[in-house]
């Protein structure tokens, strides 16, 4: 019995020692997954309340993906660490801005340019049309007043921290 009992207080150590090792490497270490939800009171994904953020390098998404990067240029005041939006269109898609909406492959996606006041430019400052180069994407909210690819531009794939998943 001596013998046993010596070697539980060493196993319940390592135990200990273990678990603590790794709630010290989940924290300092960037983990692959984090929970995430926008604080904002209007949202540019209205209907997404909690997001499981998957980290990591992406080299292709697919329309109606959710991915998220780090606010720059145009999205800098952004004050969270991470902007989460709707792959709109890839490489090949035809996008088309004008005054009245963006249309993708021809189809309506959203309707007019309500923020072009706040890049303080009007409407026709954002009149484009173009195909989605490699390496590209549109991205969208949901809300009629997303922050997004229509007024700053295509987001490349480098840019993109990894992609989420909606849990409600």
């Amino acid at each position: 019995m001596t013998a046993i009992a010596q070697k539980r207080p060493f196993s319940g150590f390592v135990t200990a020692l273990c678990a603590a090792l790794l709630i010290v490497f989940f924290f300092w270490s960037k983990p692959p997954y984090t929970l995430a939800f926008d604080p904002n009171a209007e949202k540019c994904l209205p209907d997404l309340h909690l997001a499981l953020l998957h980290h990591g390098a992406v080299r292709s998404v697919r329309a109606g993906q959710l991915v998220f990067f780090k606010p720059s240029g145009a999205l800098s005041y952004i004050g969270q660490e991470f902007v989460l939006k709707l792959i709109a269109a890839g490489p090949g898609d035809r996008v088309s801005v004008d005054v009245d909406g963006v249309r993708i492959n021809g189809k309506v996606m959203a309707a007019g340019l309500p923020l072009a006041g706040v890049y303080q430019k009007r409407p026709e400052a954002f009149i484009k049309s173009y195909v989605v180069p490699d390496g590209k994407y549109f991205v969208m909210g949901t809300h009629p007043n997303s922050d997004d690819s229509r007024y700053w531009g295509l987001l490349d794939v480098g840019d993109i921290a990894g992609t989420a998943t909606k849990l409600f």
